[in-house]
């Protein structure tokens, strides 16, 4: 893992210097610059170095010299990409998966793009055409930024990258705050400032040096199904799932030092870890258990019977608040998932063993593992039989029902189920995921919106797809995968750690893309194809287990009074009588406002630290 960062048509290496400065921790091993003064080109690296520590460092000229590169990420098929161009008499001086990446770009082009199996942000010089090509990967597991204002384009792997430069002058982004009420992120492009965007995922920016103009593509879309080319044939099937996953734990498992595993009570996570050992032997794994029990998966973990040094820490609220408060300390991109917390407690223990870790993130979104796809499947069948105005009157029934806060507790999971059952299909997992309604949402940034225009992407992902089901397993790939993505990006990155995900290899992408929903979910059977592919793997404890979100009592935090109004910047709040009418409801468990006020903390912590 690295920073990538540079400035285009500014004369400025103080800058390039604070904005290195600013995200050392995604890359303390090396620092390194290419500067074109005369044409005012600053391109710069810090680099983590996983893969060939020797040969690895950036920025990296290609081997004809025409090319230079500064990337963030991995390429897991890089040595299958690697023989390939060798056979086409192309020398490679190191073992590092940068080099293959600048020398499928040099004979690949733009194409190389779908060719990577992986998570990247790059940026690649052309001297001879005096272009710079930004690209992020088809997840957008790697965060990229940038900004053209000023006469100048910059850009960076953190936004805060881009706000060294005091020079220039932001406003707030309020549809993309609204969107990020909505999502629990800022979908790329938004950012929360109008003049930074996101690059989306899946696609490549070019920049014209001389001119700089901008021309974006996109090279593959998840939502327009599978992109099987001459790296990605469609090969696999379920009778030989389980050896093509063995073959890419192998990948996944390429590195300078030995992994070290992320361990939860989860399906996927075990599978990562039985073939991780099965490869490379016995390793450490590193787990959480809470005090709060019905957060605590701690006695399914302890049961697992696997080749591990099994690290498990029981954490305590204090511990964990403590941990908040040092989170908010940095100046990090605003995401909304309270589980950074714990996630960035895991890292804090793997980084003391290594800086490469593996997780079982993604077989939930490939394989129907959430209880939110269930929950979709009966509510339409549901919204079969059932009068629009027979949800209304449930929902004003349900209006007085307290909430606890135990995990998933009963009332939580009722009063969420029947929300917005009466609005339009495609609404329905907005409606469950959305941390506020849109109504509120145009309350507290004191705006209209237009409904159409505001959901015009998921409208169009459920328009493409015939089968509901299959809009849900990609509106969960487009609008809460990235969530957690954020968040592993945060949580490893501050620890100097990378963190891998295999279940979000493309080949598996693919597959669960193309293969027919009735294969691969069913609502009376969790995960059906991994239970069935791996029936003589996975043991019965984790058969038998609740799946269990890696989650934690953030209301411990939030129902301190004290604590809230200290970290609460008024003057920087959204909406100070908003927040507070919410806040108040929540305090006396009338309302289940606590992700609203999570996010509006965090977002609050990232104005406050920023002001323009």
């Amino acid at each position: 893992m690295c920073a990538i960062f540079g400035i285009i048509g500014k004369k400025n290496d103080s800058l390039l210097k604070k904005i290195s400065e600013s995200q050392i921790y995604r890359g303390p091993d090396e620092q390194n610059f290419f500067v074109d003064k005369d044409k005012s080109i600053y391109l710069g690296s810090n680099r983590l170095a996983v893969v060939d520590k020797a040969g690895g460092q950036q920025p990296m000229l290609s081997d004809d010299g025409n090319y230079v590169i500064t990337y963030n990420g991995c390429i897991f098929n890089f040595n299958e990409i690697r023989k390939f161009l060798e056979k086409k008499k192309i020398n490679f001086k190191t073992n590092s998966d940068t080099e293959v990446l600048i020398e499928a770009f040099a004979y690949f082009g733009h194409k190389c793009f779908n060719y990577f199996d992986g998570m990247w942000a790059c940026a690649i010089y052309d001297k001879k055409k005096n272009y710079l090509t930004l690209s992020r990967d088809y997840l957008g597991q790697k965060p990229l930024y940038y900004s053209t204002i000023n006469n100048q384009f910059i850009f960076s792997s953190q936004i805060n990258g881009i706000l060294c430069d005091k020079d220039l002058k932001f406003s707030k982004d309020k549809i993309g705050i609204a969107k990020y009420f909505i999502h629990g992120f800022f979908p790329a492009p938004h950012s929360p400032y109008n003049e930074i965007k996101q690059l989306e995922p899946g696609s490549f920016l070019d920049l014209d040096l001389s001119t700089l103009s901008l021309k974006k593509n996109f090279y593959w879309d998840l939502a327009s199904g599978p992109d099987y080319n001459i790296f990605f044939e469609k090969k696999i099937d379920k009778e030989n799932f389980q050896i093509k996953f063995k073959e890419i734990i192998n990948n996944y498992s390429i590195s300078d030092k030995k992994m070290a595993l992320s361990l939860s009570g989860g399906t996927d996570s075990f599978l990562t870890s039985y073939f991780l050992t099965e490869k490379i032997g016995k390793t450490s794994s590193f787990s959480l258990g809470f005090e709060d029990e019905s957060y605590d998966e701690s006695k399914i973990i302890k049961n697992l019977d696997l080749k591990l040094e099994k690290k498990l820490y029981k954490v305590k609220n204090d511990e964990l608040k403590k941990t908040f408060l040092s989170i908010l300390s940095y100046n990090i991109d605003p995401v909304g998932d309270s589980s950074l917390i714990p996630t960035y407690l895991i890292f804090d223990k793997i980084k003391n063993f290594s800086n490469v870790a593996i997780t079982g993130d993604g077989g939930d979104e490939n394989f129907f593992g959430y209880i939110i796809f269930d929950g979709f499947k009966l509510a339409l069948i549901l919204k079969k039989i059932i009068p629009k105005f027979i949800f209304k009157l449930i929902n004003i029934f349900l209006r007085p029902l307290r909430i606890s806060d135990e995990y998933m507790s009963f009332n939580k999971r009722l009063k969420t189920f029947f929300l917005g059952l009466d609005d339009r299909n495609e609404k329905v997992l907005i409606n469950w995921i959305s941390t506020l309604s849109l109504k509120d949402i145009e309350k507290n940034l004191k705006i209209k919106i237009n409904e159409k225009s505001f959901f015009q992407n998921v409208k169009k992902i459920y328009d493409l797809n015939n089968d509901n089901m299959k809009f849900a397993q990609i509106y969960i790939f487009k609008y809460y995968l990235p969530v957690i993505l954020n968040k592993i990006d945060q949580a490893s990155m501050l620890n100097s750690v990378e963190a891998r995900s295999p279940f979000l290899s493309k080949h598996i992408i693919n597959f669960a893309l193309s293969e027919k929903i009735e294969n691969i979910y069913s609502i009376f059977k969790k995960k059906k194809f991994i239970l069935e592919t791996f029936s003589q793997i996975i043991p019965e404890s984790i058969r038998k287990s609740k799946k269990h979100g890696f989650a934690f009592k953030k209301e411990n935090i939030l129902k301190d009074e004290k604590l809230i109004n200290n970290l609460i910047d008024e003057k920087n709040l959204i909406n100070k009588d908003f927040f507070y009418k919410k806040y108040n409801k929540f305090l006396n468990n009338s309302a289940n406002y606590s992700n609203y006020i999570w996010h509006e903390i965090i977002l609050n912590n990232f104005y406050k630290k920023n002001k323009f």
